[in-house]
Formats: structure tokens, C-alpha cells, sequence
């Protein structure tokens, strides 16, 4: 009994975490904007972000879309690389988040620094597919 009990405890939880088609694929675009910004294709982050999108930066600073991309254009703030270490997704309807957490190496003003940062992202489902709409991060401590 004790053992029937204790593997439907692993079955339940492995259910709990288990990933549906429109999480994965959420996922899956969630790694393909971080390989935009590493790669400057400031176009396609264009064509990802929403028109009311709006990012939050490490230290609390709010920049629409227009002007994360100025930023990212500058040549001032650059993505040299994004180390993803744990993320989840959840979709609800029209709407999906993914909480994450890595390491970010960027180049800000010609000083590289790498972040240890959570992150959150909120996506969006428009008639064309997903759009992001939000995106917050936090420095974590080392």
C-alpha cells in the first residue's frame, strides 16, 4: 500500500510539471528572442514584440517598444550572451508567462558584466500568433 501510495505521488507531480504543446512551443519562442538579441536581429524582436509591449529593466527603469529597440540599435546595451537555467511556462487562454531565471552576459556603454538575473515574460495571442507583451527582470543574488 505504502508503495502504491508513494508512486501515485510521483505521478502526480510529475504531471504538475509536465509541459503542454502551446507551453513548449511558448518555450520555444522564448528562446528564439534571446537568440535574436545575442544575434542584433533588432528586426525580428520588432516583429515579436507587441505594440504595447513594455520591458523593465534591472534597475527598475520602464522603456516602451520603441525605445528597447533604440536601446538595442544604440549599439550601447548588447546581448553577448543568454545562459537560460531553469524556466516554466504557463499559458491560460490568450495569455502565457514564463518565469525564468540565467546568466546574462551584456556589453553596456564598452563594459561587459554578466547578470545573474530572474526574468518573467508575458506573451499575448494575437490573430497573427504571440506577441510579447511584458518583460521583467530582476538582478538574483550569486
Amino acid at each position: 500500500m505504502k508503495k502504491l501510495l508513494i508512486m501515485g505521488l510521483l505521478l502526480m507531480n510529475g504531471h504538475l510539471f509536465a509541459q503542454t504543446q502551446q507551453e513548449t512551443e511558448i518555450l520555444k519562442l522564448s528562446e528564439k528572442m534571446f537568440k535574436w538579441e545575442v544575434d542584433g536581429k533588432t528586426d525580428s524582436l520588432a516583429s515579436l514584440f507587441d505594440e504595447k509591449f513594455m520591458v523593465i529593466g534591472r534597475t527598475g527603469d520602464i522603456q516602451t517598444r520603441s525605445q528597447y529597440l533604440a536601446t538595442l540599435r544604440s549599439g550601447n546595451f548588447v546581448h553577448n550572451s543568454v545562459d537560460v537555467e531553469e524556466n516554466t511556462a504557463t499559458v491560460a487562454d490568450n495569455t502565457a508567462t514564463i518565469v525564468g531565471k540565467g546568466k546574462f552576459t551584456v556589453t553596456v556603454s564598452g563594459t561587459k558584466i554578466t547578470l545573474h538575473l530572474s526574468y518573467i515574460e508575458v506573451f499575448t495571442r494575437r490573430k497573427n500568433g504571440w506577441s510579447l507583451l511584458a518583460l521583467h527582470a530582476g538582478i538574483l543574488q550569486n
